[in-house]
């Protein structure tokens, strides 16, 4: 296993300025990742999939979605759609539940309540590699399109 922090990618480098002063540590030879969105898998449940067209029209509109993010998205969507079940059954049950043992009943954490727990931080740290917390977003600043203003005169005079 790597040691130290994560290296950031070359893209955000650049939008943050940082080869400004040192245009050398540039890295030249880190892969450029296919646009496009990927395909919804089949498997997911009916909440997950939701999830996944969410997050790729969001990050579609943010100007981050690539196919190579296929593995990372489906893992997230998985998940959300065990956090979301898990937080239902939560809500049906309570998070603290009634155990028959010899010694009489005997109040005990419900499995789903630490479902929940675990499932709530692994999206949270997959949202965070995805850009799409607010603290992580601060540390982005990805370039807008430029509008062609001629064009669109051009586009709006033909109709």
């Amino acid at each position: 296993m790597p040691r130290g922090r994560k290296p950031v990618p070359t893209a955000i480098k650049e939008m943050r300025g940082t080869f400004e002063k040192n245009p050398q540590r540039r890295n030249q030879n880190e892969p450029v990742a296919p646009e496009g969105a990927p395909d919804c898998p089949d498997h997911l449940s009916e909440p997950a999939k939701m999830e996944w067209y969410f997050m790729t029209n969001i990050l579609d509109e943010m100007g981050l979605l690539s196919r190579a993010d296929r593995a990372a998205l489906e893992i997230y969507c998985q998940t959300f759609g065990e956090w979301r079940h898990a937080c239902d059954m939560v809500a049906r049950h309570g998070a603290v539940i009634q155990m028959k043992t010899k010694a009489g009943i005997l109040p005990k954490r419900n499995p789903f309540d630490l479902i929940r727990e675990r499932t709530a931080t692994t999206c949270a740290k997959l949202l965070t590699e995805f850009g799409l917390t607010p603290s992580s977003r601060s540390r982005v600043a990805v370039e807008k399109k430029a509008t062609d203003d001629f064009a669109e005169f051009l586009k709006a005079s033909s109709n």
